[in-house]
């Protein structure tokens, strides 16, 4: 398995040092490991040969990096059944550079597949190879879905629940007014510019071709504007998040997403990727997607599969629009959409800009990937209200209080420091 923890310090008390354990970091030969790997690696692969037979093209597996040698394992899958071997080809290949741990990662439910090979593979490899490592065996592909029959904007609660359950997304109707998106959307726009003008803004390259213009990222907005504390008191949030994630749910992140006029930059993908092992059984995330200006399929509305959160499903092509649908509203709208649905980012064809704000919450038992405990100002603390410090997974100020029961604990005792004292002897 694969991971970064940095080793052991020195211990600070005499007496607790852990060294002469034997499975200790210090005592394991990185060879010998890694020629474990690779083992481990070939009998997976002989023991799942049948989930590349659908590629029809060789794959060599060239498993080592700069540090460690290079152990080629060839799968043959123009044969009938596959045909794995140690031999490089001398005619046309896909040879991907990677790490066996990470091999293990994805094949043991550590790692998604397309991350393992998206990620740490060279070259990056998405799509069909990756998916014949997934543990649960080779999704099918994404499948199109009836326009006539997907969700429409509503107010209706009840509706939006069953949009969700059924179709991965759903609507919510006028969830904002006009002047709420004018003051929201210059905020966005304003802390976005600024960020630009003194370096630190977050221009996003990521799978855009040089020609075009990079979206702009504004993280943690919590710490940037009452206008965004103030979107924590949405009634959307009571309306939606307790029935969807439990009573105890937190923020999972708080950013925007300006999309910026260009012709590529489709990623499918499912935010719960990163939430090892992959399941459609459960959602760990529901997003809200607040649409600043109305945003067509056109202006780069986010792409969908509906449906495809309850599905052992892959895009056939993940840098492609494919079958998914625009899911276009107009501005003022929220999209809720299930952190296990196929989806990107839209494609901006016009000639301007498209800001979204990416309000998710997750499960309490889910680390969000904005450490609010941390990069939350301390101004930015002091005006906190209950309600957004339970969001934020801050502890509550109230006597007793336990803000979002699990998320935040404050039992007595919390904030005391070192302390002794003789036992037995009151």
């Amino acid at each position: 398995m694969s991971y970064n923890l940095p080793p052991p310090a020195s211990p600070a008390t005499s007496g607790l040092d852990f060294a002469d354990k034997p499975y200790h970091p210090s005592r394991i030969d990185p060879l010998t490991r890694f020629r474990d790997n690779v083992s481990q690696v070939r009998r997976w692969i002989e023991s799942n040969l049948s989930n590349f037979a659908h590629l029809n093209q060789i794959v060599v597996l060239r498993l080592g990096s700069d540090a460690l040698p290079h152990q080629p394992l060839t799968i043959d899958a123009t044969k009938v059944p596959p045909v794995l071997s140690t031999t490089i080809p001398s005619g046309p290949h896909t040879a991907i550079t990677i790490l066996p741990e990470y091999i293990l990662d994805a094949v043991q439910g550590r790692m998604h597949s397309q991350h393992a090979f998206g990620k740490r593979a060279s070259p990056p490899t998405l799509g069909a190879i990756p998916s014949c490592f997934a543990p649960g065996g080779v999704p099918g592909p994404c499948a199109a879905a009836d326009p006539k029959t997907l969700p429409r904007p509503t107010e209706d609660v009840a509706q939006l629940k069953r949009d969700l359950t059924q179709w991965g997304y759903a609507i919510c109707a006028n969830a904002l007014s006009t002047a709420q998106v004018r003051m929201i959307r210059t905020a966005v726009e304003e802390q976005a510019e600024a960020e630009r003008l003194v370096g630190v803004g977050h221009l996003d390259t990521a799978h855009k071709a040089a020609r075009d213009q990079p979206n702009q990222r504004v993280w943690n907005l919590p710490n940037k504007g009452d206008e965004f504390l103030d979107l924590l008191n949405h009634p959307l949030i009571d309306a939606i998040m307790p029935w969807f994630l439990g009573g105890n749910f937190s923020l999972f992140t708080m950013s925007a997403n300006i999309a910026c006029p260009g012709t590529s930059g489709i990623y499918m993908h499912r935010d719960q990727m990163v939430m090892a092992p992959d399941t459609t059984a459960h959602a760990y995330v529901l997003n809200t997607m607040w649409y600043l200006t109305d945003v067509t399929d056109e202006k780069g509305a986010t792409r969908v599969y509906p449906g495809s959160h309850v599905m052992d499903v892959l895009p056939v092509d993940i840098n492609h629009v494919g079958t998914s649908i625009p899911a276009a509203a107009p501005a003022g709208s929220c999209v809720l959409l299930d952190s296990r649905t196929w989806h990107s980012t839209g494609v901006n064809t016009t000639s301007e800009t498209r800001p979204v704000i990416l309000q998710s919450f997750c499960r309490f038992f889910v680390r969000p990937i904005e450490n609010y405990q941390s990069i939350l100002s301390e101004e930015v603390r002091a005006k906190l209200s209950e309600r957004q410090r339970a969001l934020l997974g801050l502890p509550s100020l109230m006597p007793g209080g336990k803000g979002q029961g699990f998320a935040a604990y404050n039992w007595p005792g919390t904030h005391a420091g070192r302390m002794r004292a003789a036992i037995g002897k009151e």
